[in-house]
């Protein structure tokens, strides 16, 4: 079936304007707490308009969450190392930075990802499996290759996975709220650096001071 936010264009934008308004709301209010009266008046057209471009409330969410959706990819040279399985040091800087960016600019795909999970669960079940399974399980499959390579310690390599990633998103967006104190570090490239070393330290097996000789781990 054809994707819903791209089934929506005319040459005045107007589905563009109530799609935009829709991915704020949503991601501010949730999906119970929104309208489509407030996401018509936020988009500066009237509900009649609203539901030209869209039949409903429901279908508007899944519009707004593919939206965000589309732009969440694993850029070719992080595809690349995963697949060549590439040491920790080339690969974890890529995948960090992937997670800073969109703890940085895709905010609002995180939070329809939770009001999606919370609201519309079995139908955004079907979404997690199909467009973020296939990275995570990229992820945890080269991770499970360090481990049987002996490169990094013996751990889940899913649960690692699932603890990378959750641990960058979520500090990156709670960091301000716990410590009133804005972001936590001064740029991307200072949060790349600072996550990078933590994880390498805390994966690094104990008898291997140092991962930076290590070269291409060879799956088992």
């Amino acid at each position: 079936m054809k994707d819903p936010s791209q089934r929506h264009h005319d040459k005045n934008g107007v589905a563009e304007r109530i799609l935009e308004a829709a991915v704020q709301l949503f991601a501010r209010q949730g999906f119970s707490g929104t309208s489509t009266r407030k996401i018509a008046r936020l988009a500066g057209v009237n509900e009649a308009s609203l539901f030209r471009h869209f039949s409903s409330k429901q279908e508007l969410f899944w519009a707004a969450l593919q939206s965000r959706l589309g732009h969440l990819c694993l850029g070719k040279e992080l595809q690349n190392a995963l697949s060549q399985r590439a040491k920790p040091e080339v690969v974890f800087p890529l995948l960090i930075e992937l997670l800073v960016q969109v703890a940085t600019y895709q905010a609002e795909l995180i939070r329809l990802l939770d009001v999606g999970l919370l609201e519309q669960r079995p139908r955004v079940e079907i979404v997690y499996r199909k467009q973020i399974a296939p990275i995570f399980q990229a992820i945890t499959d080269y991770l499970d290759a360090c481990v049987k390579g002996g490169v990094l310690r013996g751990m889940d390599p899913s649960l690692t996975t699932i603890a990378l990633s959750t641990t960058v998103l979520a500090h990156q967006c709670l960091y301000g709220l716990v410590s009133g104190a804005g972001t936590p570090y001064v740029n991307s490239e200072e949060a790349v650096s600072a996550y990078t070393k933590f994880w390498l330290n805390a994966l690094r097996p104990e008898d291997k001071p140092s991962a930076s000789s290590l070269t291409t781990v060879s799956p088992t």
